[in-house]
C-alpha cells in the first residue's frame, strides 16, 4: 500500500476537501469561513496517523475509506457551531463575537458530541472482531482515532482561528475611529 499505487485515491481526497469548501462557501455566505472548517480535517487526519504509528497498523483500504468518512463528520461538526454562530450575530449584532461563538458552541456541543459517541460506540464491534478483518477494523481505528482527534480541535482550535477575525476586526475598528 504505497503513494504510487493509490496516488488517485489520495488525490480524491483533495477533491473532497475543495467540494467541501464550496459548499461550506454556499452555507457560510463566506469565504473565509469555510477555512476554518477545512483546517480541521488536518486535525481528523492527524489522529489517525498518530494512532496507526502507535499502535503499528497496517494502513489499507479501511485507511482510505475513514479519511473520506472523517471528512463529512468532522465538517459537520464544525458547520453545526458556525452556522448557528452566524445567525446569532446576524440576530443580535451589538453581542461581542465571544460571546455569541460561546452561545453556538454552548448550544451544539451536546448533539456534536452525542454524534462523535454514537460513531466510535457503533465502530467498537469492529475493533473487537480483532485484525482478522483488515479493512473493517483499519476503517474502526481510523474513524475513532480521527474522530477523537478533531474533537479536541474542535474545542480549542476553532475558537483560536475565528478569535484571530475578531482581533483584526477590533484593530481595524479602533483604527477608523
Amino acid at each position: 500500500y504505497s503513494w504510487e499505487q493509490q496516488k488517485a485515491n489520495y488525490l480524491l481526497i483533495f477533491l473532497v476537501i475543495l467540494i467541501i469548501y464550496f459548499i461550506c462557501a454556499i452555507l457560510l455566505e463566506s469565504f473565509r469561513q469555510p477555512f476554518v472548517v477545512i483546517s480541521l480535517i488536518p486535525f481528523s487526519f492527524i489522529g489517525v496517523f498518530i494512532a496507526f504509528h502507535i499502535f503499528n497498523i497496517p494502513a489499507d483500504e479501511g485507511v482510505f475509506a475513514a479519511m473520506i468518512l472523517l471528512c463529512g463528520i468532522v465538517v459537520n461538526a464544525t458547520l453545526y457551531i458556525l452556522d448557528d454562530f452566524n445567525r446569532i450575530r446576524r440576530q443580535k449584532p451589538d453581542l461581542p463575537e465571544v460571546r455569541a461563538y460561546m452561545k453556538a458552541f454552548n448550544g451544539k456541543i451536546i448533539p456534536i458530541l452525542l454524534t462523535v459517541l454514537a460513531t466510535i460506540v457503533g465502530l467498537i464491534p469492529f475493533l473487537l472482531t480483532g485484525k482478522d478483518e483488515k479493512f473493517w477494523f483499519a476503517l474502526a481505528a481510523a474513524t475513532i482515532s480521527g474522530l477523537l482527534f478533531s474533537f479536541v480541535g474542535l474545542i480549542f482550535y476553532q475558537p483560536m482561528m475565528l478569535r484571530k477575525k475578531g482581533r483584526a476586526g477590533l484593530a481595524s475598528r479602533a483604527g477608523r475611529e
